[in-house]
């Protein structure tokens, strides 16, 4: 009898761990691989949702795609229906205009956008809230704060004070002339400022807008509304900022499209300067440039008494309307995003918080990388949340890429993405 009572329990356990095994669900989760989410994606690290996943019987399935592609393939994904969709996007956030155009996201729920927004600090409201304090996603640590960065040691070589960024574009011309470097036959080694210049026309725009903003310009006259509005930037801010880079490519010759992305080329040593997202740099420095010994500040202005302005940037965790397990993804979204994870992972990662009660705490008090990034957060400006801005985005950085290549004058090439963008603008609002 007692053998045949053992034999029923062990039997009972099987059939429970059996059945346990059988209802394990899986989120998946599609994110940007590589550099391009260096400093705020670690998702390399598998034991990144371990915790999450033992408390709630479930795994989260982490698939890395290529950049330029991913958007397309959403949108396929979404075209073929429910079983295709991933349950969790992580995302660029410019890219969020484009995803609510289609009806692609779910709203965060009320109760947790209002705990959010009163809880983290005033960039992350920024970039969080789209209206009224309705929120599409939860905007990921290791904010992307655009800045110049710049080795110390070249400006020294140059003459310049290593601890000061260039302030005006006269200066950054000046700087990136002298910083530069060429070999016997002539060749440029080593540019002095190094350009985004290929690719998605998303990440050629990011990269240019420090220019735009500093001349004037701007995307769109109303960058908060989602529909309406016209775009700013084919005048004379607009041909300015183009013209600059323009003759350091083909007049003072101190930049090339030759090299290589900018980060990587400031990381490699053939780069003087660059202006993007300074977490790329903080994030890929320690291991792929030890020695290099480098500054970051707000990127220079026209001229002296222009306000700074820079891009604010975020990756995004959203949920697809077609998410098969919704209440499961909210779940660990809101966990992956709680205060306590995000004090862990910026720790762990040298990174930086959203939370206002995780600002106030070491590392990130006395971090001479966050404490700079403090003094250049007031002037950032997060991208227009128009439904049309995919529109503007491609059209701009076709712009921007046919200038510098050569391929269309700088007049011709703007009004051409002003009519593309205003028309996708127009399209968005119908």
């Amino acid at each position: 009898m007692k053998y045949l009572k053992t034999l029923l329990i062990l039997l009972v356990l099987t059939l429970l761990v059996s059945t346990s095994a059988i209802t394990k669900v899986t989120i998946t989760l599609w994110y940007p691989e590589g550099q391009i989410t260096a400093g705020a994606a670690h998702f390399a690290d598998k034991t990144l949702f371990a915790d999450f996943e033992a408390k709630n019987n479930c795994k989260v399935d982490l698939v890395g795609g290529d950049y330029d592609t991913m958007r397309q393939k959403i949108f396929t994904a979404m075209a073929a229906g429910a079983g295709r969709v991933p349950d969790i996007l992580f995302v660029d956030r410019s890219w969020v205009p484009g995803l609510l155009k289609e009806d692609a996201l779910e709203s965060v729920p009320e109760a947790d956008a209002k705990q959010w927004l009163a809880a983290v600090s005033p960039e992350i409201v920024e970039l969080s809230d789209y209206g009224n304090g309705q929120m599409w996603g939860y905007p990921q640590y290791g904010i992307d704060v655009y800045g110049i960065t710049w080795n110390k040691d070249y400006f020294a070589e140059a003459g310049f004070d290593p601890e000061r960024a260039p302030q005006t574009w006269a200066e950054f011309l000046y700087y990136s002339l002298k910083t530069s470097k060429r070999d016997a036959a002539g060749n440029l080694t080593r540019v002095g400022y190094a350009i985004r210049h290929v690719g998605h026309p998303h990440g050629v725009v990011h990269k240019f807008l420090w220019a735009l903003w500093g001349a004037g310009a701007d995307l769109i006259t109303d960058p908060k509304a989602l529909k309406g509005g016209k775009v700013l930037f084919n005048n004379e801010g607009g041909k300015a900022a183009l013209k600059l880079v323009y003759d350091m490519i083909y007049v003072d010759k101190s930049t090339s499209l030759n090299f290589p992305d900018p980060r990587a080329a400031l990381l490699q040593g053939i780069a003087a300067m660059q202006i993007s997202e300074t977490i790329s740099i903080q994030a890929r420095q320690p291991k792929e440039a030890p020695n290099l010994r480098w500054g970051v500040d707000l990127p220079p202005v026209r001229y002296v008494g222009y306000k700074p302005a820079t891009n604010l940037n975020s990756w995004f965790y959203s949920v697809p309307r077609l998410s098969m397990n919704k209440e499961l993804t909210w779940k660990a979204i809101k966990w992956i995003n709680s205060v306590q994870r995000d004090y862990e992972l910026c720790a762990k990662y040298k990174s930086t918080p959203r939370y206002k009660e995780n600002w106030a705490k070491p590392p990130f008090t006395t971090d001479p990388y966050a404490v700079a990034l403090r003094k250049m957060l007031p002037y950032g400006r997060a991208y227009p949340n128009n439904l049309g801005l995919d529109g503007i985005m491609e059209s701009l950085g076709a712009a921007i890429q046919k200038v510098w290549h050569n391929e269309a004058e700088i007049g011709p090439a703007l009004a051409e993405a002003e009519e593309l963008a205003n028309k996708a603008i127009r399209d968005a609002a119908k």
